[in-house]
């Protein structure tokens, strides 16, 4: 990123060149080469977004080259230009992948340049495009780096539940085949599918707090059993928000248990105010707890199960979520590999 920044400085003779990231509604300079001390500038400094060459620039309301500042009316009579004393600009956005625009990377100069070109600007840009797609390489790596730590601690996760409770850990597997084949029916992306296989996968962490004595009691639970045992979403949220690479799905766990018409637990949610996620977890969860043999009671067949979820859809269960998994169910779940 300096290497390239450096370039465009030299290459178009100007007096300094940077990169900022202006996502956050700052001009955040990132990189910046050259004499920046006569501008101001410098590395880890964010400035107000507001009345700069870059904010005109992204807003489509300034051109990528002011060979003149002072004869251009948009900028002459900026604080920037006549603190700064900018005399001649050069500016192009820095455009990620994925549409996104992360922030612009420009060059000034403390006199005009009227000799730059418009091929001058098409440089620039070549140099930005360089500039994104190693902003995108970076955050591939730490996408990739985040979901190798969530994976190990999931693992991790998963195995002291299996070591309290055998069918928690079979029951959280099945969830996740029936939430996955639900979430892409839905059209669920890479990104929310990933998170929605976590959630279903630890939707019962929280129970390595509930005793023993309740979660392997055989029979029906007791109503204070019952309080102890709807602890459970509020002890998961609190082991996933202690882990930095699962944390953002701390909401999720925490909700997993409210209903659509605000009757669930802890908090009483309703409608859309609960995470999607909880709202797929919530119906996969219960079609294949009532599919289940349990000590206390038999498994209902599929229809029955199929039957009970329709009969509670608007009430326990979020519409979009039990159409999808009542059309799912409908059909045998596709192998998994």
């Amino acid at each position: 990123m300096e290497r390239a920044a450096a370039t465009a400085r030299e290459m178009l003779g100007m007096d300094m060149s940077y990169i900022a990231d202006t996502r956050a509604g700052l001009q955040d300079y990132i990189c910046v080469t050259g004499d920046a001390a006569s501008f101001s500038a410098a590395v880890g400094e964010a400035v107000p977004l507001e009345g700069t060459y870059c904010e005109l620039l992204l807003g489509g309301r300034l051109d990528n080259l002011v060979r003149d500042s002072s004869r251009e009316p948009l900028v002459a009579d900026l604080p920037i230009t006549v603190d700064g004393g900018i005399g001649a600009y050069i500016g192009v956005p820095i455009v990620l992948s994925g549409g996104e625009t992360y922030g612009t990377f420009c060059c000034l100069n403390h006199e005009p340049l009227p000799e730059l070109r418009a091929r001058d600007v098409r440089f620039l840009r070549v140099l930005a495009q360089l500039v994104a797609d190693q902003l995108d390489e970076e955050h591939r790596l730490r996408e990739v780096r985040r979901l190798e730590v969530a994976a190990g601690s999931v693992g991790a996760l998963l195995a002291a539940l299996a070591a309290r409770d055998g069918y928690t850990e079979e029951h959280s597997t099945a969830v996740v085949e029936l939430a996955l084949v639900v979430g892409r029916h839905l059209g669920l992306d890479s990104a929310a599918l990933a998170d929605l296989e976590y959630a279903a996968l630890l939707h019962d962490i929280g129970k390595l707090g509930v005793p023993d004595a309740v979660l392997r009691k055989r029979g029906p639970l007791t109503a204070e059993e019952w309080t102890e045992m709807r602890r459970h979403p509020e002890i998961g949220e609190r082991i996933i928000a202690s882990m930095p690479a699962l944390s953002h799905l701390a909401p999720v766990i925490r909700a997993e248990h409210e209903r659509w018409d605000g009757g669930g637990y802890p908090d009483g949610l309703a409608g859309e105010q609960i995470p999607l996620a909880s709202r797929i977890v919530l119906a996969c969860d219960a079609y294949h707890a009532m599919t289940s043999d349990r000590p206390y009671r038999a498994a209902l067949s599929p229809g029955e199960a199929a039957a009970e979820i329709e009969r509670n859809v608007g009430t326990q269960f979020c519409p979009l979520a039990a159409s999808a998994v009542l059309c799912v169910v409908a059909s045998p779940l596709p192998e998994t590999t």
